[in-house]
């Protein structure tokens, strides 16, 4: 594979990964109130989690439901995937 192609996905995949973790921090410890209504970071109404989520996952303020934490979830670590993928990827191809 050209250098110059591995320098790209190279960068690609660290982009994703850092734009990953400022999506995640937004989601999860930045929260707002938005005409009243508290949002998160990515501006997803929230409300107070329920006490599985506090008992089980440790979450102790606010969360945007059920539907959002399995696409979080999925999100995630489905990028964390892609991105490890690229990296074994890069690395075989030496």
């Amino acid at each position: 594979m050209k250098k110059s192609l591995r320098i790209i996905f190279g960068v690609l995949g660290f982009v994703w990964f850092i734009t990953l973790l400022v999506v995640g921090f937004l989601a999860y410890f930045v929260s707002s109130a938005k005409n009243g209504v508290p949002v998160d970071g990515l501006g997803r109404q929230i409300s107070e989690a329920p006490f599985l989520m506090r008992f089980m996952f440790g979450q102790e303020k606010m969360w945007a439901g059920w539907m959002w934490f399995f696409i979080d979830m999925v999100a995630f670590w489905g990028s964390v995937a892609i991105v490890v993928h690229i990296g074994r990827w890069l690395e075989d191809k030496k």
